[in-house]
């Protein structure tokens, strides 16, 4: 059964492309310092989309909290969706790949030497299985400027299983190559309505009964970093000064 009605699904998956493409547009041009600044700005874009023109009634809060020294979740950040008592919750991993730039997405890990991206994907295998995580790759590509593999105005994105399964493949334990990225998003290549399309059909992750409130969800799962709630409630009225705004 789906968790969110089909046209609250069709809104956030248009808003969330919507605050993604905006944000890609803010990396090509030079206003995103790394992938945190990406995803505080996804994630704050996304949320004042939401509560400026929703009109099925959907509304967003967001929260961050503080990660530890090493995350443990293996993700940057979560996106909650509530109806009544009943929560989707979704985490991700973001990575910004400069692809053959200055600045690596992957590296090894201090202590072992492994890869640190496939350590993250192996933290994100033991959470709990009506989770839905996936994983989020930004560019700071000028649009049409990406790889052909890549997504054209938006971010690229794989569910947690399909990177799992392709990371326990790789011939080494090093950090990822762009190839290896590449050969990845060849094998699944996502956007961001996609994902959430899934998530609110309940094709990836299952609802689960708890507190409404998105901090006490957090703090219940040790979830860290940015935090967006999305809530479920009834259809606004259309009012003339939001007539007076589509006019402008």
């Amino acid at each position: 059964m789906p968790f969110l009605s089909p046209a609250q699904t069709r809104e956030l998956a248009t808003f969330a492309l919507s605050a993604d493409r905006e944000t890609r547009g803010d990396a090509a041009g030079c206003h995103i310092r790394n992938e945190d600044d990406y995803t505080s700005n996804f994630t704050g874009g996304l949320r004042r989309i939401v509560n400026s023109n929703s009109l099925t009634g959907l509304s967003a809060t967001s929260y961050l909290l503080e990660p530890t020294i090493e995350r443990a979740t293996g993700t940057d950040a979560v996106v909650i969706i509530t109806r009544g008592h009943q929560s989707k919750i979704a985490l991700f991993e973001a990575k910004l790949p400069r692809l053959a730039g200055s600045s690596r997405w992957d590296y090894s890990q201090t202590s072992t030497g492994l890869s640190h991206y496939s350590d993250q994907l192996e933290r994100q295998n033991r959470l709990r299985k009506d989770f839905a995580i996936f994983e989020m790759f930004y560019s700071a590509k000028a649009f049409g400027a990406q790889p052909s593999w890549m997504q054209r105005c938006t971010s690229s994105c794989v569910w947690h299983n399909v990177a799992f399964d392709f990371a326990g493949k790789r011939s080494g334990p090093g950090p990822w190559s762009d190839q290896e990225l590449e050969a990845l998003l060849r094998s699944q290549c996502l956007n961001i309505a996609e994902i959430l399309t899934d998530i609110c059909a309940c094709t990836v992750g299952q609802p689960i009964s708890m507190s409404c409130r998105g901090d006490l969800i957090a703090a219940e799962f040790l979830l860290e970093g940015e935090v967006l709630q999305i809530t479920s409630g009834e259809p606004q009225e259309i009012h003339e000064d939001w007539h007076e705004l589509a006019a402008l």
